[in-house]
């Protein structure tokens, strides 16, 4: 091929490769229930700003951030954590801001995203590993409903209570985006009201065991007297960005993909705030403060609620836990949902996986796997790291270097099996990553692991592109350079499903005559054995682009 045909892809309007079009979303059944998660979200499928705010707002209730707060606090002191949280506001701040930009442009979320960065069966290992965090997060929040309810109805068995409430978080995940901004919409004003009563049961002195007498100077309790220095401070840093900092830079963008486009700058300051300032700092900076009102001997905000308010207390948990598990819930199907239909190559129903999903979630609960989470949230710690970095590095240093688009193919006619520029600079950094994390090279590298995968990671890109060439590293992003319908209007009609959708939801398909047809369409053909990506079909990044 020529690099003429590079040079026309560069050139052509991004209405070609995306969705660009303003239009209302149209209510009804059909489009509530579906996610898109295997393909863009088109322009009539999405919402405000405001409402993926208020969507997202759920996870920021969750009693997971006050209870990290705490918990880190007992190990590295108020001061190293807070200092923490401030440094991890800048990080997650400067990466929401642009994942956020580019969802939304795109109408992106971070599975589809990982295709152009990964390949289209490379991504499977970042959208299996962030399923599975996901449940297990689900599987927490479910067991701290089971276990104050199992504390005032001790005779019922608690593997029975964890089935009523998994039960009941089943309908609310059925309808996606559409209930799940009306559920967090209304159920904030219930959370705000709570929480203020809280805080005035604890300057009241509503209760003997957690009062605000106690937290006169918070912000220095120090319970193990651990010096405050830098390796403190990196360590509570990356203790933070681990479990929840690196997670929700992507996270965030299975909700903002479903932002109006033109609201995108909105949807972006508001994720900053939402995930930098308040979730990063404020929640968090709570849970020091309960901590500190229970005289540093309680680390669990649950069970402040319920010694300042009794039986409302835990109503508010209740409340908390629903919020951020629906999330949880539509997060971790979205991704297996992902997961299925590139293995199976059939396409699902995100709300069909929900049963197996909540199952999975229940033995998690009712067996010893929650025990090993402090375990498992390290390594996942060092993963996240490497994915944030490897995406970040070929998507702002190797694009650029190579003149390679910056919007991310997800279709699988035009992606490589794997791209290996991505998928080494995420696998490479985690081995030297784990081993820091473990200790081997001493406490200072044990404090600094997350950083050091996060750097590695960063760079790795780089490196691999220029050993590779212009050439080899054009063929990682495009097993065929993507072709563009001419003289059509926005939308086509797929030639074997009869769906019409925009033009860039569309392929090329040797296997039906060099018919149009729906990416979802081609990602569900087993019989055409990859035969566009054959010699005689697939165009390869040229030699000498013109570029």
């Amino acid at each position: 091929m020529s690099g003429n045909d590079v040079t026309k892809i560069k050139n052509l309007p991004e209405s070609y490769f995306y969705d660009t079009r303003d239009k209302e979303r149209k209510a009804d059944s059909t489009h509530d229930k579906d996610d898109y998660g295997l393909r863009r979200v088109p322009a009539d499928g999405r919402f405000s700003a405001w409402s993926s705010a208020w969507s997202w707002m759920g996870l920021s209730t969750a009693l997971a951030y006050p209870l990290t707060g705490a918990l880190l606090t007992l190990s590295f002191g108020a001061a190293s954590v807070l200092i923490g949280f401030a440094i991890s506001v800048v990080m997650v701040g400067l990466g929401v801001a642009f994942t956020v930009n580019k969802s939304a442009n795109e109408g992106i979320g971070k599975d589809l995203m990982g295709r152009g960065s990964y390949g289209y069966y490379g991504s499977l290992l970042t959208i299996v590993v962030v399923g599975l965090y996901l449940t297990l997060l689900f599987s927490m929040e479910t067991s701290v409903i089971a276990r104050s309810l199992h504390e005032m109805i001790p005779m019922v068995p608690f593997w029975i209570l964890v089935l009523i409430i998994i039960a009941i978080f089943i309908p609310l995940g059925i309808y996606g985006m559409v209930w799940i901004s009306k559920i967090q919409t209304f159920t904030l004003v219930l959370y705000v009201v709570g929480l203020a009563l809280v805080f005035i049961g604890l300057y009241a002195g509503w209760s003997d065991l957690s009062n605000a007498a106690f937290a006169t100077a918070w912000w220095t309790l120090n319970p193990s007297q651990t010096p405050t220095s830098w390796m403190s401070i990196m360590a509570a840093t990356g203790a933070w960005m681990g479990a929840f900092g690196f997670m929700n830079i992507f996270a965030v963008t299975d909700v903002t993909r479903m932002t109006r486009r033109s609201e995108r700058k909105k949807g972006s300051v508001l994720q900053v705030i939402i995930n930098s300032v308040i979730n990063s700092f404020v929640i968090g900076a709570m849970g020091i403060f309960f901590l500190a009102a229970s005289n540093g001997t309680n680390p669990d905000p649950g069970i402040t609620f319920v010694r300042v308010l009794g039986p409302i207390g835990l109503l508010l948990v209740f409340l908390t836990q629903v919020r951020g598990n629906v999330m949880n819930m539509y997060l971790g199907t979205l991704a297996f949902d992902n997961v299925i239909a590139q293995i199976s190559k059939k396409s699902f129903m995100r709300s069909w996986l929900l049963i197996p999903y909540v199952i999975l979630g229940f033995f998690m609960v009712v067996s010893p796997f929650l025990e090993y989470f402090p375990t498992i949230a390290t390594f996942a710690g060092v993963f996240f790291a490497a994915w944030v970095g490897s995406t970040f590095g070929e998507l702002m240093l190797v694009r650029p270097l190579y003149q390679i688009p910056r919007w991310s193919e997800f279709r699988r006619a035009y992606l490589p099996g794997i791209n290996w520029v991505g998928f080494l600079s995420l696998i490479i950094p985690m081995v030297p990553g784990m081993a820091a994390t473990l200790g081997v090279w001493g406490d200072a590298w044990r404090a600094l692991s997350v950083f050091f995968t996060l750097a590695l990671a960063l760079v790795m890109p780089v490196i691999l592109a220029i050993l590779l060439g212009k050439q080899r590293t054009w063929a990682q992003y495009f097993i065929r350079i993507p072709d563009v319908p001419e003289g059509v209007s926005d939308t086509l009609t797929c030639f074997v499903s009869g769906e019409t959708e925009h033009v860039s939801d569309f392929v090329k398909c040797p296997f039906y005559g060099d018919q149009w047809i729906s990416s979802t369409t081609c990602s569900s053909e087993s019989r055409c054995k990859e035969m566009c990506h054959s010699e005689g079909n697939r165009q390869r990044a040229p030699k000498q682009p013109a570029i």
